[in-house]
């Protein structure tokens, strides 16, 4: 899984600087790393749907991964598992099931959301954008 990841990156870079695909910046692709050097996590996020698809993505605790429930656009999107109000925020946030372990993952609409390293709980977060993709 981990390789299929990291080669659909590759590919998604290589043709959006080589001209192999109209890019339109629907979405983005991120790496996500902590700057704790004790912490060491890092993760790719994507975010934002494409001209085909659209998708809501979040880190699932217990997988210990981003993962993302997409569906065809122009389609009506699954039904999250549930939603609430963001006190901190004042925002409705969504929760999706992990299509992996069946377990809930809030869906992060802006990679400005993710502040808090999910391994060491710190607000010690920060992202590169890697890649646009449609």
């Amino acid at each position: 899984m981990r390789a299929t990841r990291k080669a659909f990156w590759i590919v998604l870079f290589a043709c959006t600087f080589f001209g192999g695909v109209s890019v339109s910046q629907a979405g983005s692709g991120y790496e996500v790393t902590c700057k704790d050097a004790k912490c060491g996590f890092k993760t790719q996020a994507g975010i934002g749907g494409g001209s085909l698809f659209e998708e809501a993505a979040g880190f699932c605790m217990p997988c210990k991964e981003w993962v993302s429930v997409t569906w065809k656009r122009g389609e009506k999107a699954p039904v999250p598992f549930a939603k609430f109000w963001d006190p901190q925020t004042g925002e409705i946030r969504r929760l999706y099931k992990c299509p992996k372990r069946r377990q809930p993952f809030v869906v992060v609409e802006k990679i400005e959301d993710m502040k808090f390293c999910p391994r060491c709980k710190k607000p010690t977060l920060e992202s590169k954008r890697t890649v646009f993709y449609d």
